[in-house]
């Protein structure tokens, strides 16, 4: 069993399902009665858990830090926890994640007993992340996911299915109403081309927001991400598609694993961490790459 200086949970008092806060204090009382030195902390507004997770990092000699979220609260963790790491390389937190949110597609797709367990009795495995650098200029910003990464419809539709717990009827509604105001994505290629996608994901994990399938097996720690495509077509054909992955019919079209992808936009386009939100800037290069097994973590 790993021993941790200190275990904090992070958690958001105002989470979609509302379950974040209970879920927390229940963790935290089952560690404080076998001896764990534990420390709830609620964010207050969007980005905060970045900043407690990070701060976590310095503070303590060998944490564990938990998100009691869902995928898009687990990725400010992560943030702020490869920043610290960044800064100092020698810190050794641990993460992992409380299912509290809609999707939770990370820890259904990794999870291989009870936290509680995991905790007590496993050791933390070594996990890959997804890393998107920007490049706008003389400005280079990099962040990471534990999931995914998607431009397009794809993405825009996954966000949207995860704000709410919602029924079959009402998920195709969102995917019918999404389609038939949305313009597809172009970027340029590695060799300067312009492509038009409706949807472009790079996926750690085999499942995204609980419909879209993209892989068949997971490896947490193989140093590759799939790239799944769905270059632009009509809005029928599209709709079609997305009917099907709402069916479990088919998955995206997948292609072969890769260990760094890079593309560029010539216009202003949002782009999907984890189901956070962030913005390429027109004539920005972004690049996707893998950082091989470097997050420990309990699944």
């Amino acid at each position: 069993m790993a021993h941790y200086s200190e275990v904090i949970i992070i958690f958001n008092p105002n989470s979609t399902s509302g379950q974040a806060e209970q879920k927390a204090q229940r963790m935290a009382e089952r560690l404080r009665k076998r001896g764990y030195q534990v420390k709830l902390q609620a964010t207050e507004h969007a980005g905060h858990a970045e900043t407690l997770a990070c701060q976590a990092c310095v503070r303590y000699k060998n944490p564990l830090i938990i998100s009691a979220s869902g995928d898009g609260g687990y990725n400010e963790v992560v943030n702020g926890v490869m920043k610290a790491k960044t800064d100092h390389p020698k810190l050794n937190p641990t993460c992992a994640i409380l299912p509290a949110g809609n999707a939770n597609d990370n820890r259904r797709s990794v999870r291989k007993r009870p936290l509680t367990w995991s905790i007590l009795h496993s050791e933390p495995e070594a996990m890959d992340l997804l890393q998107l650098t920007i490049k706008d200029g003389s400005k280079t910003t990099v962040r990471y996911a534990h999931s995914y990464i998607g431009v397009g419809m794809t993405s825009h539709v996954a966000r949207e299915l995860n704000k709410v717990s919602l029924g079959p009827i009402k998920e195709k509604f969102i995917v019918a109403r999404s389609i038939f105001t949305y313009h597809p994505v172009a970027i340029f290629d590695a060799e300067g081309k312009v492509k038009r996608y409706d949807s472009l994901v790079f996926a750690n994990i085999p499942n995204m927001s609980k419909f879209l399938k993209v892989g068949s097996r997971n490896d947490i720690n193989n140093g590759s991400f799939r790239v799944s495509a769905l270059p632009h077509r009509s809005q029928f054909w599209l709709f079609r598609i997305l009917l099907n992955l709402l069916l479990y019919v088919i998955g995206l079209q997948s292609l072969p694993q890769q260990e760094t992808y890079s593309f560029g936009v010539p216009q202003t386009e949002s782009i999907h961490l984890d189901g956070e939100v962030t913005t390429l800037p027109g004539g920005a290069e972004a690049t996707v790459s893998i950082k091989k097994a470097v997050l420990p973590v309990l699944r």
